[in-house]
């Protein structure tokens, strides 16, 4: 009951999250409306990478039961480490024809190429890669030393200093002393939104929902069967109030998104001060929802996110080729419509293929859940 019942909102979310990404790359409101895409893409959409932040942290992190040391051992980490470091690997071959083209890698200096696979990623939205590894491991070294209480207050403050690097750097750009901090690590790094500042805190955000939702899961299992309608009653309670949370955060962060649009104090828009209660009541919501796991959703979102640039491109340059550009192109409601469905299209062919080579069907009910335990 609890596969059934507990990942098939996070499986479904992954599809959303990645086209959320794709929306980031493509502005599918900008040809209709500046402002109306602005929300879409600044604010929105900024909640794709933070979930995928928190499904790591509550998969891989959520063995940190006890409010101390302990927890996941190491060969856990480094086996997880290697698989996306396989990822990333392979992303960076992928793009760096793409890279070279574009004129990316021009003058590019030890130094800068360090940059590139540490912080900022080899092409644009490959980031992410070495943001999640950086940061699994950095949570994962204070889980070993601090309390999970000082480890979160930990990320928070990093957090806000990252905020104060992106959408907030307008505030930090007036005071001398603290912008000369901010520009010199922007030697080190482009942006804060990285695995030093960014992923930390959604990490430990993950890790805290599995042991919520363990806990909600025993105190069920507990149960009488005198005493089964008052936890649907409370179920129905608890979807209210996540609702009710996640659609007032909402606000809020469209608020905040807007005010600071306006005011001109964005570096980058990538962290908001109501995008983490944001992020909270949306993982929750998805975790109370009743659906069966998809786990192929998740090799396909993946492939999605590591695609969809390459289909971008691929796109362009067979509009131009076509005659089709301002249909294509120019309408970004339709080029944002049809690089999700190729890239749909290629990461479910990817998937189909992959098993094929292996031989290995694709295993269904319990075997997923066991293979997702063996693969984290």
């Amino acid at each position: 009951m609890h596969g059934k019942t507990a990942y098939g909102g996070l499986d479904s979310f992954r599809i959303a999250a990645a086209f959320l990404v794709v929306a980031i790359h493509t502005s599918p409101l900008s040809s209709l409306s500046p402002e109306g895409d602005f929300f879409l893409t600044r604010i929105l959409a900024r909640v794709a990478v933070p979930f995928f932040f928190l499904v790591t942290g509550h998969f891989l992190l959520g063995e940190f039961q006890n409010d101390g040391a302990g927890g996941v051992p190491f060969s856990r980490i480094k086996k997880y480490l290697r698989k996306v470091a396989g990822l990333y690997a392979l992303s960076i071959l992928l793009y760096i024809p793409v890279g070279l083209y574009a004129g990316h890698y021009r003058h590019l200096g030890p130094l800068d190429i360090l940059r590139l696979l540490v912080f900022d990623g080899t092409f644009y939205h490959l980031w992410y890669f070495p943001a999640c590894m950086l940061g699994v491991v950095l949570v994962w070294l204070l889980c070993q030393r601090l309390s999970l209480g000082a480890v979160s207050g930990i990320a928070a403050v990093l957090y806000v200093l990252g905020l104060f690097g992106d959408s907030y750097y307008g505030l930090t750009a007036s005071l001398p002393m603290v912008s000369g901090l901010y520009d010199g690590l922007f030697h080190i790094f482009t942006y804060t939104r990285n695995g030093l500042f960014f992923a930390p805190l959604f990490l430990v955000m993950g890790l805290y929902c599995s042991r919520d939702f363990s806990t909600q899961k025993s105190h069920k299992r507990k149960a009488t069967a005198s005493l089964m309608k008052k936890p649907q009653n409370s179920h129905r309670g608890n979807l209210t109030f996540l609702i009710t949370g996640l659609l007032l955060s909402l606000a809020l962060l469209t608020a905040e998104g807007f005010l600071l649009k306006y005011f001109g104090l964005q570096r980058h828009d990538s962290m908001y001060f109501f995008l983490v209660p944001c992020m909270y009541f949306l993982y929750r919501l998805l975790l109370s929802l009743k659906l069966k796991p998809k786990v192929w959703l998740r090799r396909v979102s993946t492939g999605i996110y590591i695609l969809h640039p390459a289909i971008i491109v691929g796109i362009r340059g067979a509009a131009r080729a076509f005659g089709l550009t301002r249909l294509l192109v120019d309408n970004s409601l339709i080029h944002f419509v049809t690089v999700c469905l190729v890239s749909l299209a290629a990461s479910v062919f990817l998937a189909i293929a992959t098993d094929y080579i292996r031989k290995k069907p694709c295993p269904t009910g319990r075997a997923w859940l066991e293979l997702d335990r063996k693969a984290l």
